[in-house]
């Protein structure tokens, strides 16, 4: 506006916008020309001090051509002072400069209500932003969560709950049919295992209940010099019953959802001594217990002990009258079995033949039976305790004892957190297994073979 008002000489129209400028905004306005003269100001000026403005370091940068803009801080009776210099039109070259003069103070106060003014916007973009990304968060975490709670829920075996399907983002929810699908059909599997384990036993014993019979009332009939092969198939018999009862024991521990809890090592092995000692005795065999206290470790309900007598019935079965069977705790501070450094040791140690190394990486296959194990077995005692030691969180190796004999070893973790939570029911199962263990004397130990 003031290069229009120069440029077609209006002074007294410049001198008007100056003034209104001034007290509108409470500047001071300087308009100098080329040389320095002053063509409009709005503050009283001395004859001395209008001689100098051409040689003020703002209106001589601008009026020179060396900034575009200049900005000099400066002490005006007494008061600090900003003045802020610019260049009137440039074409051809320089026609003059306009000054503002600023009070410091008041200068400062404006950048800080300034500062102020962005610093509240930028707080409410802030929490408009949150409040977008939260309400976004939510909508996605929502149905992640409900398909978490189901995987649980499934994982779990309390049944299951389909996830939502109708919120969430396009792809979560196409993934929450895919999961509900498979998790239909995984519930569905399962139900024809657990019919299929309800009525199997009754189906498949009833039949040999009634072979066994048959057999039996043939005794009479049959020669003195056939009856070896009567016995044997009244042995084969029982041998397929307790198979029979082996399939569906593991059945029940494949499909069930156990929860391991704290279960005290030391007191289960010398529980399961004093329970075996009469049977191991009458073998003329030897039972040592050893070791230093383990304490708790975490296990399934029942499983160590199930575990303590399957090896112990194969090792008594291989011991030679006159040997020693030793149950043996230690601390693997070794890491062997895998990656199980710190775990607890259970030994089953006896001193028969021993197995060599391909036998003794067989020996957990089902139906799998060392070479001269007789014919009593099934080949599923093993199979039947590493599947109980791994649902426990351990494992189970074989290895060779010292001298001669097998060394079996169980691995399981002590108890160093809180319990995992209260322990489902295995009734089935070990109904189950009850009937694959058989009975010797009073308690119930395991007939299985290696």
């Amino acid at each position: 506006m003031a290069n229009e008002a120069i440029a077609t000489g209006q002074m007294e129209q410049l001198s008007v916008l100056v003034k209104s400028h001034s007290q509108y905004f409470g500047n001071k306005v300087l308009v100098v020309d080329a040389t320095g003269s002053v063509l409009a100001v709005t503050y009283p000026l001395s004859s001395s001090q209008r001689d100098k403005l051409a040689n003020e370091p703002d209106l001589r940068a601008v009026l020179r051509e060396q900034a575009a803009a200049k900005r000099v801080d400066a002490v005006v009776d007494g008061v600090e002072v900003v003045h802020v210099s610019v260049p009137l039109d440039r074409s051809p070259s320089v026609r003059g400069a306009l000054r503002i003069t600023v009070n410091a103070d008041k200068l400062g106060a404006d950048v800080k209500q300034v500062w102020m003014s962005l610093t509240v916007i930028d707080l409410v973009l802030l929490i408009v932003v949150l409040l977008v990304v939260f309400s976004l968060v939510r909508w996605v975490r929502r149905p992640v969560r409900e398909l978490e709670k189901s995987a649980k829920l499934l994982a779990a075996g309390q049944g299951f709950e389909p996830a939502s399907v109708l919120t969430g983002p396009p792809e979560i929810r196409q993934l929450a049919v895919t999961f509900n699908g498979m998790a239909t059909r995984l519930q569905q599997l399962i139900s024809s295992q657990r019919a299929f384990a309800a009525e199997a036993s009754h189906q498949l014993k009833t039949p040999l209940a009634a072979l066994r019979l048959r057999l039996e009332t043939l005794e009479p009939y049959i020669a003195l010099r056939a009856r070896n092969n009567l016995e044997s198939a009244l042995a084969e018999t029982d041998r397929l019953a307790r198979m029979i009862d082996g399939l569906l024991a593991m059945a029940a521990l494949e499909e069930s959802s156990m929860i391991r809890e704290p279960v005290d090592l030391d007191a289960l092995v010398h529980d399961r001594a004093r329970v075996w000692a009469p049977v191991v005795e009458r073998s003329g065999v030897h039972l040592l217990v050893m070791g230093a206290r383990i304490g708790e470790v975490w296990a399934v309900p029942g499983a160590i002990e199930q575990i303590i007598d399957n090896l112990l019935a194969n090792a008594l079965r291989v011991s030679p009258p006159g040997s020693t069977i030793t149950l043996d705790r230690r601390p693997n501070h070794a890491g062997r079995y895998r990656r199980r450094e710190g775990a607890a040791e259970l030994h089953v140690i006896d001193q028969g033949p021993g197995m060599s190394e391909e036998h003794r990486k067989r020996a957990f296959d089902r139906f799998w039976r060392a070479p001269g194990s007789g014919k009593d077995g099934t080949g599923l005692g093993l199979a039947i305790v590493q599947q109980l030691a791994r649902a426990s969180g351990g494992e189970v190796v074989l290895m060779p004892a010292p001298g001669s004999g097998l060394d079996a070893v169980v691995a399981l973790m002590p108890v160093e957190s809180a319990p995992q939570g209260r322990p489902r029911q295995l009734g089935t199962f070990h109904r189950l297994l009850n009937r694959v263990l058989g009975s010797r004397g009073r308690h119930s130990v395991t007939s299985q073979s290696r």
